[in-house]
């Protein structure tokens, strides 16, 4: 479902990756390091938003390089903080993202939005929500189109201990038909999700020899 190999990029002189690989089946998968290590970058460079030096990218079928358009029809990304346009309601940007992916906002969604109690708020503009309405219009938006891939960079920021719960929840039951990839210093959050956690560092073993294994999964 979603496979990355040999991603490197630097900012001027410093190495941010330096041939990253992986690949991920269905699940969830919590990526663990300190702050400051690359896995904002790297969740960026996996959603198409930022071009790696070089190195592929492969969502389900489509290769990032050669088919971005298709590849990123098959993804959803939300970001820790949320670049969305300021004079829209949380409706209309459910509907430019629906617009974007070329699809129509399904029941689900609006389901999800509710769950999240985003309800009385989508007639609001982004502007005069709160941090944590505008992550919960974000999440909303992040299940349009029925992606196969889900990036998340710390999605419990911001969000009520209900909001969190209804989260993991929603997570939980996508986690046999998508890949999840979730980057978090939340351990409640990762407790709950019962996701798989990726240690940042491991993401740079050539191949994730044998003698490596015992490193590629942290236990919870």
């Amino acid at each position: 479902m979603l496979h990355f190999d040999k991603l490197c990029k630097s900012f001027g002189h410093k190495h941010v990756l330096n041939n990253a690989t992986d690949r991920l089946g269905h699940g969830v998968f919590a990526l663990r390091g300190p702050n400051g290590i690359g896995k904002s970058t790297l969740l960026s460079m996996l959603a198409g938003i930022v071009e790696p030096d070089s190195g592929e990218i492969q969502i389900g079928p489509h290769s990032m390089r050669e088919f971005p358009l298709l590849a990123k029809a098959c993804l959803s990304y939300v970001p820790d903080e949320c670049p969305v346009y300021p004079f829209m309601t949380g409706r209309e940007f459910l509907k430019f993202v629906a617009y974007a992916k070329q699809c129509q906002i399904s029941a689900e969604v609006f389901r999800i939005a509710a769950s999240l109690g985003l309800a009385e708020h989508l007639d609001t503009r982004i502007s005069d929500m709160s941090l944590g309405t505008q992550k919960k219009t974000m999440l909303a938006a992040a299940w349009i189109g029925e992606p196969l891939v889900m990036l998340f960079d710390e999605p419990s920021n911001g969000l009520d201990l209900a909001a969190r719960e209804v989260l993991i929840g929603l997570v939980k039951a996508s986690r046999t038909s998508r890949t999840m990839l979730i980057s978090t210093h939340d351990e409640y959050f990762i407790s709950g999700l019962e996701a798989r956690v990726i240690m940042f560092d491991t993401l740079f073993q050539d191949g994730l020899p044998e003698k490596h294994a015992e490193k590629r999964f942290a236990s919870n």
